[in-house]
């Protein structure tokens, strides 16, 4: 029985040190290990906003700033377009838009992607103007169309 038990943790071990020097797993491993280097700083600095800004960047902020400039003009109940990742990279913005769970996580607002059925509902769509972002009506339903297509052509990926 202590023969068996021992192979047993042999091989626990042996399988486990492998998992972990398999490329993404080792990503993966660092990124949890980094979270636990962060906890004792993050415990000095309790809100939530400067935590998720360190931990989520510009995701965050961003998504923030959209979330701020619709509660400032009382149009947070209503439903948002967001473009894609590529929309922003090529307005020269470095945005990795997140998905509308996380963005709805980040800032208690409801969004879709362009590739959503329920995107011809939006009430607001969110644009980039000489690097700013903007929100813009979504009543025309043509040009709202127009928009769905063009931030399509730029690809809805994660």
């Amino acid at each position: 029985m202590l023969k068996k038990q021992f192979l047993l943790t042999v091989l626990s071990v042996v399988l486990l040190t492998g998992f972990f020097f398999l490329p993404e797993n080792r990503e993966w491993a660092e990124k949890l290990i980094g979270y636990g280097k962060d906890l004792p700083k993050e415990l000095r600095r309790m809100d939530e906003g400067t935590r998720f800004s360190k931990r989520f960047g510009t995701e965050y902020t961003y998504s923030v700033s959209i979330a701020e400039n619709m509660r400032k003009n009382k149009q947070q109940s209503q439903l948002v377009l967001i473009p894609p990742t590529n929309y922003f990279t090529h307005a020269g913005m470095k945005y990795h838009v997140p998905e509308p769970a996380v963005f709805y996580y980040f800032t208690g607002i409801k969004t879709v992607w362009a590739d959503s059925r329920e995107a011809i509902n939006a009430s607001l769509y969110v644009h980039v103007r000489e690097g700013k972002i903007l929100l813009a009506s979504g009543a025309d339903k043509q040009a709202l169309k127009d928009t769905i297509a063009s931030f399509k052509k730029h690809g809805v990926k994660l």
